[in-house]
């Protein structure tokens, strides 16, 4: 069963991808503490309801799905965890005349509702929604003419919402005219920072007891101003952690404001990956103590060399396994490409003959294995940032500290 946290984003990334011919893939959510007896009948029925289904190849593939979920629950005596069990289940061969009949089980880190959905893809999106970042962010750059909030959830930002103020500009006139001009600037200005509160609210409220903290920014002083008066609710001013200079306030200003804050927002993933990727990416150019790509990695972690480990989230990567008929020796080569390895040709290194692949396996998992194995530190690099495109595009989205050469 599959329990962590990154683990079940790669799978969830891999679910996604399946298509089924018909609707023939099943996702079964089985809540904590469903009665053993409900989930058989239910099981059951559902074997018996698909035996109407007109498609031949549909109905076999459905039913072989349903008969190896019913198998699996017997086999862990229907058990279920704390916090229930999803399971996956369907044919998965692109070939409509094949059956490959796979099944994944999943103990969810949240409790799970109870839903069936049989359909030509896996339904993913409660699951989705636990694995979500937990720690997560506000951040507000404003001046006097503009306004834009966003949301940082763990090592992406999202902007939510943008405000601008319909404040007439500076006047010349003088007498009563300039006095009913400041009036009109004084409403336009207050009915800008209403409406920003607003959006700030409908931001943040609902997500407030998990909201971490909340940056301001932003040139000049307005942004104190803002604050220093009612706008905000007192459970959000709380969240306040502090406030800095930006030079803008749009989608750039919140860069800068992130930049800005990272001393407050220390521990905030993303600016965990920023600085661990800029460390990488100074030690590398100076021949520093790190290695990169995919096949020296592997190497260097399976000889406990890995101090932490620096690893894309959407990182793909294989491992074949050769053995040489004449002399018996095996050898294990790992590369970003599945294609590549299946059309190697390797030669023994002991003997010089061709060498047959014996198989080819995930090595992903492996290496997320090994690092945990030898006590390295394991960051998740998001693809989504800048520093995680470095990473990808520039060290074939992995990298390591070594604890010696």
């Amino acid at each position: 069963m599959t329990t962590d946290i990154h683990h079940l984003k790669r799978l969830v990334r891999e679910l996604e991808k399946i298509r089924g011919t018909g609707t023939q893939l099943i996702s079964l959510y089985i809540p904590p503490g469903y009665p053993r007896g409900d989930l058989s009948s239910m099981l059951t029925d559902e074997y018996s309801k698909a035996g109407n289904i007109k498609s031949k190849q549909t109905r076999k593939n459905v039913q072989a799905a349903l008969q190896k979920i019913m198998v699996y629950l017997k086999s862990i005596d229907y058990k279920i965890p704390e916090t229930g069990l999803i399971i996956f289940c369907g044919n998965v061969s692109p070939d409509p005349g094949k059956s490959d009949i796979r099944l994944w089980a999943v103990v969810p880190p949240q409790p799970s509702p109870k839903i069936y959905r049989c359909d030509s893809t896996f339904y993913l999106d409660p699951l989705k929604a636990m694995v979500k970042p937990s720690d997560v962010y506000g951040i507000v750059v404003m001046d006097g003419k503009e306004g834009t909030v966003a949301l940082v959830k763990g090592n992406t930002y999202e902007v939510v919402g943008r405000v601008r103020s319909l404040a007439p500009g500076k006047h010349h006139k003088g007498g009563q005219s300039a006095r009913r001009f400041e009036r009109l600037i004084e409403q336009a200005e207050h009915e800008y920072h209403k409406k920003l509160a607003e959006v700030i609210k409908k931001a943040f409220w609902d997500i407030r007891h998990d909201l971490k903290g909340i940056i301001f920014g932003g040139p000049g002083p307005h942004k104190n101003e803002f604050l220093n008066a009612d706008y905000l609710p007192n459970e959000l001013k709380q969240k306040i952690l502090g406030v800095v200079d930006t030079g803008y306030t749009d989608e750039y200003g919140i860069r800068e404001a992130m930049e800005a804050a990272k001393d407050i927002l220390k521990d905030a993933e993303i600016m965990l990956q920023k600085k661990e990727v800029e460390r990488f990416i100074g030690e590398a150019v100076k021949g520093g103590l790190v290695s990169f790509g995919v096949r020296q990695v592997y190497e260097d972690l399976k000889l406990g060399k890995v101090e932490e480990l620096l690893i894309s989230e959407d990182l793909e990567a294989w491992k074949g396994t050769f053995v040489c008929d004449n002399c018996g020796h095996r050898m294990e080569i790992v590369d970003t490409s599945r294609e590549k390895i299946e059309s190697m040709e390797v030669r023994c290194p002991l003997c010089g003959s061709p060498m047959r692949l014996e198989s080819v396996e995930d090595a992903v998992e492996e290496i997320i294995q090994l690092a945990e194995d030898t006590g390295a530190k394991i960051i998740f690099v998001s693809p989504e940032t800048e520093e995680g495109l470095k990473l990808k595009k520039g060290f074939g989205g992995i990298g390591a500290f070594l604890r010696y050469r």
